[in-house]
């Protein structure tokens, strides 16, 4: 139920560093071993990955009986499923290509609060509201206060721009997105290069100047300390998939190495 624990905004404020991780997989397990194994949430992808509705449900339900907070991020498909989302127990949304036409519009981020601070739907009879056994009023207030809108800087034309964004919008935490400002930046797949790092910098240094907390994707836990020290408050640790993939190059490596 919307509410119970400590959720993800206060968490963050009481902590140094928060650590999630991207989740492909459609196996509601994956959520739970990524609470086993320590994490502090985890970010149920709908936007690259093979997820609907139903499996992200499922991931919901796992999160919620295994103890972690879980984030939605949506693709271009999805944006106006955001509320629905919230009510299934989503703690927030993950909105990629802010500042894009489409994207992370006014009225999107207006619906994922109710009035008279937003726009939600109102329905007493979803799982964020208890199904009707809440008190629906302080759900409410609840689901104000706590909702996370978090906002993914992808785009080149985007970085140059970004302390307006940050001024303007509703964004409760932001984060760049490496892999595709190397696209956009003609470098693809180039995520250490200069200019992906200089439009990193200016993502998080526009993030300090508006006070919203800034996040981090990295693929190795070795890269997390150089992060911290440029004011990163939450890091997203890879994806299922490539730890998965990486854990069983590595192990294949050590067993045909005795072989």
């Amino acid at each position: 139920m919307l509410g119970s624990g400590v959720r993800l905004k206060q968490r963050l404020d009481a902590s140094a560093c928060l650590l999630g991780g991207f989740v492909f997989s459609t196996d509601p397990g994956i959520a739970e071993i990524y609470a086993q194994a320590g994490f502090d949430f985890v970010v149920i992808d709908l936007e690259h990955a093979l997820n609907d509705l139903r499996s992200v449900q499922a991931h919901l339900r796992a999160c919620a009986a295994a103890g972690i907070e879980a984030v939605v991020r949506l693709g271009s498909g999805s944006l106006a499923d955001a509320p629905r989302l919230l009510d299934a127990g989503a703690q927030g949304v993950m909105l990629p290509h802010v500042g894009m036409p489409g994207a992370a519009s006014d009225e999107l981020l207006r619906s994922l609060r109710y009035a008279p601070m937003g726009s939600r739907p109102t329905c007493t009879g979803v799982q964020a509201a208890g199904y009707g056994l809440a008190d629906f009023a302080a759900a409410a207030e609840r689901a104000n206060r706590e909702v996370l809108a978090i906002g993914l800087i992808e785009d080149a034309e985007c970085v140059e721009r970004v302390g307006e964004l940050l001024a303007r919008s509703r964004l409760d935490w932001v984060m760049p997105g490496p892999g595709d400002l190397a696209m956009s930046l003609g470098v693809p797949g180039q995520l250490t290069h200069p200019r992906v790092q200089q439009a990193v910098q200016k993502v998080l240094e526009a993030a300090q100047r508006h006070g919203v907390p800034a996040g981090m994707y990295v693929n190795d836990p070795s890269e997390v300390p150089a992060w911290r020290q440029r004011g990163v408050r939450f890091v997203v640790y890879s994806i299922d998939y490539k730890v998965l993939a990486r854990s069983l190059q590595q192990a294949a490596a050590a067993c045909r190495a005795v072989f």
